[in-house]
């Protein structure tokens, strides 16, 4: 893989997760993300092999049929990308790291490139059991993406402190190639994948009631017999 052309003046959003399946919380996420930003690129990321997940109950190629249905309207505003590196890996047996990912991303777009890690709050809650956590910011910037009412005592004290340190502001973002983090505490949803599949399992008429996964995604859960 060769790095990208005219990488300067790039940014990439970077979303990665399970998606098992994805749901409205994850396209508010990156709707947010598109507002704030104006990335060039929006790279979702399924995650492959994971140890801090249990087995996937989607199979990788309905994972990213989906991926592409819920955000195939965001792809007429913005470059979107199914990046599908760590499902390769899993393929070879290889678990995910978002460390190895981010410096792939890196690889790809040089160093001039900004390049974005979006977490949620419960990603943001367990960074510091990632692999090589403290070195993400070496390769990008982390926008963590919480609840309203959310505090500092609500993550690891270390963690806490490495955002604080390290905060700065959207332009700062934009325009620098990592090594800042952002709070943004206005995404007021709290949909679980957990919940979704329970749901799609003992709901008739799920058009009705399921309201906290798109439409398209819905059809394709039923078309496929999904959960």
């Amino acid at each position: 893989m060769k790095p990208a052309q005219n990488a300067a003046s790039a940014c990439v959003a970077v979303l990665g997760g399970g998606f098992d399946p994805v749901h409205a919380g994850h396209v508010a996420i990156v709707e947010i993300i598109q507002s704030l930003l104006k990335p060039t690129q929006l790279r979702i990321i399924p995650t492959g092999l994971s140890k801090h997940k249990d087995a996937f109950h989607a199979e990788p190629a309905h994972r990213i049929a989906m991926l592409s249905l819920a955000f195939q309207p965001l792809a007429s505003q913005t470059e979107l990308i199914i990046d599908d590196q760590e499902i390769k890996r899993a393929e070879q047996g290889i678990p995910s790291y978002s460390i190895d990912t981010l410096k792939n991303i890196r690889y790809e777009f040089g160093t001039a490139a900004s390049v974005v890690l979006i977490i949620g709050f419960d990603q943001l809650q367990q960074l510091q059991h990632w692999k090589h956590w403290e070195h993400l910011l070496d390769l990008a910037h982390i926008v963590a993406v919480t609840r309203p009412g959310f505090g500092p005592d609500s993550i690891d004290s270390l963690v806490a402190y490495e955002f604080e340190k390290h905060a700065a502001g959207i332009t700062e973002l934009r325009n620098r190639p990592f090594g800042h983090t952002y709070l943004y505490s206005g995404l007021d949803i709290d949909i679980s994948s957990t919940k979704i599949r329970e749901e799609v399992r003992n709901t008739n008429n799920l058009k009705n009631k399921l309201h906290s996964v798109p439409p398209v995604v819905l059809d394709y859960i039923q078309q496929h017999h999904l959960y």
